[in-house]
């Protein structure tokens, strides 16, 4: 996604933002910046979806991009910034269709 800049502030809506993974909660926003270890096209909440792990050193978190099978340039070993509120389906925490870029 081009033109897009991270939330640099410490809050959102009030709430402070999580900037690692070890940080993440639901229903916070989240700014992270991580290496993509996995990816799979998967069927998610009854629809295609595509998925990806990110891991920042603090730990690992799904991110979900609804309804593409890739996302050009979302690889294994590639590294990039993403921002959502976290989620969580009882089985864990997520980020659903968050804003995203590479970096260098």
């Amino acid at each position: 996604m081009t033109g897009w800049e991270p939330t640099s502030g410490r809050c959102w809506g009030g709430r402070p933002i999580a900037r690692r993974v070890a940080d993440c909660a639901p229903r916070r926003r989240a700014v992270l910046t991580g290496t993509v270890v996995s990816t799979e096209t998967s069927v998610w909440r009854r629809t295609r979806a595509f998925l990806c792990e990110l891991d920042d050193d603090t730990g690992c978190i799904t991110v979900v991009f609804d309804g593409p099978r890739a996302v050009p340039g979302m690889v294994k070993g590639a590294l990039c910034t993403v921002e959502a509120t976290v989620v969580s389906n009882g089985r864990g925490l997520f980020l659903w269709n968050p804003f995203y870029r590479f970096e260098p």
